[in-house]
């Protein structure tokens, strides 16, 4: 018995030291690149549109292409409804702002690690700082998390995907406020309303109707606070509707022979084929919100399903794929804990991807570049971002596309995914609403 206990004990150090590891890694190479690269481009351009508003001026003069705000540098487009989340950080931009705006991002992976794990997948909150497996698997998840290429591209950027995400999931996971979920649905929309084109229909579909109008209610008094400021309206947003339409014309920051890390389907020479591959992209959304119609909680497949719609149809990049990792997390918890090895595997190549060393991933599309007669095809770019590598292929909205695919197969098939499920729905009675179990127009097979 008292070499069982050592050989445990033994086995638990390893575990906390593995576990201690797996943190500080993806840390250290996150402050080692702060000292280095890292320039916070669209934390800058959210501060300084917003501050400019603030003080009554107009950001986008003469309909320009891009901003040329007071911090010195061009910055990507911002959406003016923003003006009162990010005003304060623009007058008091610095340093510390910077630091502050890492070491969040850094509490929201941990944070929402933890609370995916606990809330989905079995785990009390214990058995997070406790050595052994599931403190393991949970260092594990964080090392996935904060080590991958879009997380990366958020530190560096100052893309503010991890607050949204952390946001989308306390929609379901938070405090039961109707309060509270609207002003969290509000600040989605008016910080990247193009995450919404499929989730809030889809929450409308299932009659969760307060929450959708009081949070819209939300957004267009945001819209519309630029006039306390003193703010012309009508000059203000057709600068930056103009302003937006140019940054996705070649050439701009915004388009694949610039930015080849993107996901929408936007990549090929060839609008028309864009537009059918868009146009075909939407049956399947329509499909998903006449099946999930009358079920009352949205099960992690269909989420997974809507979010990776939602980044073909609309602009979004591979930062943008963040907002996947807990609910890939729990596909992949699942599918251990059933021993479906094959479905785990196929779901871990997709964390794999995301995973990979971004000079890996721009060689291989580099490579895909050279391919006689390509270039007639698709758009390829050319030293994207100051790098020195030539005629880029867009691999990422080829990832995108299997991920779609991959999760359509998964909720199709899986059997008794896990329901996320609003805090005390108080939009409708559903109780002659069927669930997705008892109601055989519903039922999914097993895979």
């Amino acid at each position: 018995m008292a070499f069982i206990n050592l050989t445990m004990k033994k086995k638990n150090f390893f575990y906390l030291i593995a576990s201690i590891l797996l943190f500080l890694f993806p840390i250290i190479r996150i402050i080692l690149v702060k000292c280095r690269d890292i320039y916070l481009i669209d934390l800058a351009a959210y501060s300084a549109v917003s501050r400019a508003l603030f003080e009554g001026n107009n950001p986008f003069p003469d309909h320009c292409s891009a901003l040329f705000c007071s911090f010195g540098t061009t910055v990507p487009i911002v959406y003016p409804g923003q003006m009162l989340l990010f005003a304060l950080p623009g007058f008091l931009w610095g340093n510390a702002i910077q630091i502050a705006f890492l070491a969040l991002n850094i509490a929201i992976v941990i944070f929402l690690t933890s609370l995916t794990l606990v809330r989905a997948c079995d785990y009390q909150w214990h058995d997070l700082w406790t050595p052994g497996k599931k403190q393991f698997f949970f260092s594990l998840c964080c090392f996935f998390f904060l080590f991958s290429n879009n997380t990366m591209i958020i530190m560096r950027t100052g893309q503010i995907v991890l607050v949204l995400a952390l946001c989308l999931y306390c929609i379901f996971w938070g405090p039961a406020s109707h309060c509270l979920r609207m002003i969290l649905f509000a600040f989605i929309a008016v910080t990247k309303y193009s995450v919404l084109p499929v989730f809030a229909p889809l929450l409308f579909f299932k009659r969760h109707w307060k929450l959708c109008l009081s949070s819209f209610g939300i957004f267009l008094l945001l819209s519309l606070s630029l006039v306390l400021c003193g703010n012309n309206l009508v000059e203000v947003y057709s600068g930056y509707f103009k302003a937006v339409e140019i940054l996705f014309q070649p050439g701009q920051v915004n388009h694949f022979n610039m930015s080849p890390q993107m996901c929408h389907l936007g990549f090929f020479k060839l609008s028309i084929i864009n537009y059918i591959l868009k146009l075909i992209a939407i049956f399947p959304i329509l499909w998903l919100f006449w099946r999930e119609r009358k079920c009352k909680s949205l099960s992690d497949t269909a989420f997974l399903l809507a979010l990776c719609l939602t980044m073909l149809i609309s602009y979004h990049g591979l930062h943008d794929t963040a907002l996947l990792f807990p609910l890939l997390f729990i596909r992949i918890f699942d599918f251990a804990k059933r021993k479906q090895w094959l479905l785990f595997s196929i779901t871990a190549l997709f964390i794999f991807y995301l995973v990979l060393p971004g000079r890996i991933t721009l060689t291989f599309s580099s490579w895909l570049g050279t391919i006689p007669g390509i270039d007639t095809i698709v758009w390829l770019s050319n030293n994207p971002w100051g790098s020195n590598f030539k005629h880029v292929f867009p691999i990422t909205p080829f990832f995108a596309v299997a991920l779609a695919l991959w999760s359509l197969y998964l909720y199709l098939h899986v059997k008794e995914p896990y329901h996320f499920k609003i805090p005390e729905m108080l939009d409708n009675d559903f109780s002659k609403f069927p669930e997705n179990d008892n109601n055989p127009e519903f039922q999914q097979t097993e895979a």
